[in-house]
């Protein structure tokens, strides 16, 4: 069959314009790619170190690790819990052979939030569903579902607590409950209750730079809720292993820190 030079051409036109049309649509993706991952919204991934606005003198920084410079109102549960605390940090620090912070003696998790005060990093992954908390310190995780479901009021209590997360434009918004009794919530000898409801507000102020706003709300040890800030800064680093049983990995710098905080 004999095909007409003009519809020759047609079809070559139209190749010519398919080619060019699947040409353009394989280098768009690319470019829209990479507007999306340079977007610092909903992106809080990197490895995180506590940041401090100014150099702080020993006594000073022992003290940062409390959540907030003002003692927070405790009831008289939350009082005797404070005062029957012998922590090795602070103005009224104990020596660690006579310290009952539980993590010293019997290789107990930190817990939440207390685990973020701890001189180590943490690293923020991110993935569909959920956003995970790394921390270096006794290889610890916290993982935030961020999928819609509720809290699972079927776990008992836990160390971590039982996290759920949504966000609210470039913050996103951390619900967490279900906590049990036997952590401080930080070094000093702060106590919680298994009442403890933990509300958190992260976002990346900058690239180099993310804050975490924290709402303690525990009505059987705070006359009411507590508010502190942490502010963390972004590191080129990547976790080590460490874990408690392990002994000198991270216990002889805690015991190095409370030496030198005397």
């Amino acid at each position: 069959m004999r095909i007409h030079p003009v519809g020759i051409a047609l079809v070559f036109a139209i190749v010519l314009s398919c080619s060019s049309t699947a040409s353009t649509q394989t280098k768009q993706p690319s470019k829209s790619s990479s507007v999306t991952s340079s977007d610092p919204a909903h992106d809080l991934s990197g490895v995180w170190m506590l940041d401090h606005t100014r150099p702080l003198t020993v006594v000073e920084r022992f003290w940062m690790y409390e959540l907030n410079e003002e003692e927070p109102p405790m009831t008289a549960w939350g009082e005797a819990q404070y005062k029957a605390a012998k922590s090795s940090f602070g103005t009224r620090s104990y020596p660690l052979a006579e310290t009952n912070d539980p993590i010293y003696h019997t290789c107990t998790p930190p817990g939440y939030p207390r685990v973020i005060l701890h001189p180590f990093p943490m690293q923020v992954i991110q993935a569909p569903g959920e956003v995970i908390m790394l921390f270096e310190y006794d290889s610890v995780r916290h993982q935030i579902f961020t999928d819609g479901r509720a809290h699972d009021t079927s776990l008992g209590p836990l160390w971590m607590g039982d996290s759920i997360g949504h966000w609210e434009g470039d913050t996103l918004v951390v619900d967490t409950v279900n906590f049990n009794d036997r952590t401080w919530l930080d070094r000093i000898g702060h106590p919680h209750s298994d009442q403890l409801h933990v509300i958190e507000r992260f976002r990346r102020t900058a690239h180099d730079h993310l804050v975490d706003d924290i709402t303690i709300d525990d009505p059987k040890a705070y006359a009411k809720p507590w508010t502190a800030r942490l502010e963390f800064k972004l590191q080129p680093w990547k976790l080590t292993e460490q874990f408690c049983e392990d002994g000198e990995s991270f216990m002889g710098l805690e015991k190095k820190e409370a030496s030198q905080g005397k």
